[in-house]
């Protein structure tokens, strides 16, 4: 996590080839990193090994200014599905944030939110097995939260959330 103004630079990233097992630094694919505004950022790596098979990762970067905000981790109950959302602060103002549609069998999808100011939150959209997942809408409220996703396979209908 970096705060608004901290200066980001790169670690890069290294290849394993499972065929030659040779270690090869890999530079990224892009690096939209833009510490002068909060939000989260997508680092993208590819690379292929000797046989020209293809992988790609992506390293998220978290851009925020807050400090003491309310801590928002937790269980999240979803009522419409009987699913349990799990939340945790990962920073303060950053958040990793379990199976956000609260869909059955979804405890492999994973997203991140960043409070960009007080009571504010982004979840852009990020790498999950079907395209890309993110969270609009977010609200938080002393009892749970709210929002809607937009994903390949799920509904745009608001999720409501007990805590």
């Amino acid at each position: 996590m970096l705060f608004r103004s901290d200066t980001y630079t790169d670690g890069g990233a290294k290849l394993t080839d499972d065929i030659s097992g040779a270690v090869t630094d890999i530079q990224p694919t892009s690096n939209n990193v833009n510490t002068a505004a909060a939000g989260l950022y997508l680092v993208n790596y590819a690379a292929s090994n000797a046989n020209g098979f293809e992988t790609a990762v992506s390293r998220r970067v978290a851009v925020t200014s807050v400090t003491g905000t309310p801590d928002r981790a937790g269980d999240y109950f979803r009522p419409a599905t009987g699913v349990t959302t799990v939340i945790t602060k990962v920073a303060d103002g950053v958040y990793k944030v379990v199976n956000p549609g609260g869909a059955p069998g979804a405890d492999n999808i994973i997203v991140y939110f960043v409070e960009t100011e007080p009571g504010v939150f982004v979840c852009p959209p990020q790498p999950f097995v079907n395209g890309l997942f993110s969270v609009i809408n977010i609200n938080f409220t002393a009892t749970g939260a709210t929002w809607n996703v937009s994903a390949p396979g799920y509904g745009t209908v608001l999720r409501t959330f007990t805590k």
